[in-house]
């Protein structure tokens, strides 16, 4: 039987609780987000991708999304052969950090798609 455990982590004045329970990994790579399902102009802004997990991944942007959107969230693999993987999501999270706001994001998909580099 395997306990559940949930971290408690301080932002600013607030203490959150994290709900992700799927083990997350440090990373510093390129993420774009993009609306899912917009119609009339779509939009895209680009951010570092600061971890990510098998259900979900945490960014930093400039720009603060509405929480409960539907996006794709496409992610740069540091690899040799530059590639994106790319997931549908929804905004979970939106908190403020440094200049900017980070955001956390579920994944719609238990798999990425692969990309072409663009």
């Amino acid at each position: 039987m395997t306990s559940k455990v949930r971290a408690i982590r301080k932002v600013g004045a607030m203490n959150l609780i994290e709900l992700r329970e799927a083990q997350r990994f440090k990373v510093d790579w390129t993420i774009k987000v993009s609306a899912l399902g917009v119609v009339g102009p779509t939009w895209e802004e680009t951010g570092i991708l600061r971890d990510i997990s098998s259900t979900g991944a945490y960014g930093l942007f400039t720009s603060r999304f509405e929480m409960g959107r539907s996006v794709k969230v496409t992610i740069r693999l540091p690899l040799e052969r530059a590639g994106w993987i790319s997931y549908p999501a929804r905004v979970l999270r939106v908190e403020p950090w440094g200049s900017g706001v980070g955001i956390a994001f579920i994944f719609g998909a238990l798999r990425p798609s692969f990309v072409a580099d663009d």
